[in-house]
């Protein structure tokens, strides 16, 4: 459903932590990162994770890896995972940084090494608000598949704490020129891969029972996550 515009309280929300890894999926969001970021008014932060998972595979003696674009098989090699890694945050960096520029917003971009949703909200603030998106796995029973100029889907949560939520999802889809559609009966990570949707907005409240609620709400949802805070405005 779609729903007119409110105004949105002026909110203290500080940055927009956008996740990079080595994901093609990962590195397709940067418009809707500025987009975020102008409509929020906030900082663009970008960190990029060097999958730690990945790296011990590679080091494992006899791995292998098959190429997408040609389907060669070739050895699995830690200097060369690790050296491939470095160039894609550079691609990243300098993407980002270009983007900012054009924005006219701050932006700062670091890498770190681990899980790339353990590593985002570790490096969260309060008021930072987390956008990112996973890989899409096509072997799996239900592929999550992205539906470009679909609706902005927000996830309607009971909790004030997230009073001005709805302003800032309608003011994010006015800006991608997109529809937005209220989800006011989520049902669990299952139902999210229905949805045809080309941004998905939650508010924190949704993972208060930890970190495993949220890994399971990420690795379901077939389009880029934007995790709100919940904090007043002011």
């Amino acid at each position: 459903m779609s729903n007119p515009a409110e105004p949105r309280p002026k909110t203290a929300y500080h940055r927009l932590l956008i996740g990079f890894n080595h994901h093609m999926e990962c590195r397709n969001m940067l418009a809707f990162a500025v987009q975020v970021a102008r409509v929020a008014e906030v900082e663009l932060a970008g960190v990029f994770v060097e999958d730690q998972q990945l790296l011990d595979l590679a080091r494992l003696p006899f791995s292998s890896e098959i190429l997408a674009s040609s389907g060669m098989v070739r050895n699995f090699d830690a200097s060369r995972v690790e050296s491939d890694l470095r160039a894609i945050a550079l691609g990243m960096h300098t993407a980002l940084r270009k983007l900012a520029e054009q924005a006219h917003r701050q932006y700062s971009f670091q890498t770190v090494r681990g899980h790339l949703l353990h590593e985002l909200v570790a490096q969260a603030g309060a008021e930072d608000l987390i956008l990112l998106r996973t890989a899409d796995y096509p072997w799996r029973n239900a592929p999550r598949q992205a539906a470009p100029g679909g609706p902005v889907v927000l996830l309607q949560s009971s909790d004030t704490g997230n009073g001005n939520l709805l302003g800032l999802a309608q003011e994010i889809a006015r800006s991608l020129k997109l529809q937005i559609s209220v989800l006011q009966n989520y049902d669990g990570p299952k139902s999210l891969r229905d949805l045809r949707a080309s941004l998905i907005i939650a508010p924190s409240t949704f993972f208060d029972k930890g970190r495993a609620d949220i890994d399971a709400f990420v690795d379901a949802a077939p389009a880029p996550v934007l995790i709100v805070p919940a904090i007043p405005a002011a």
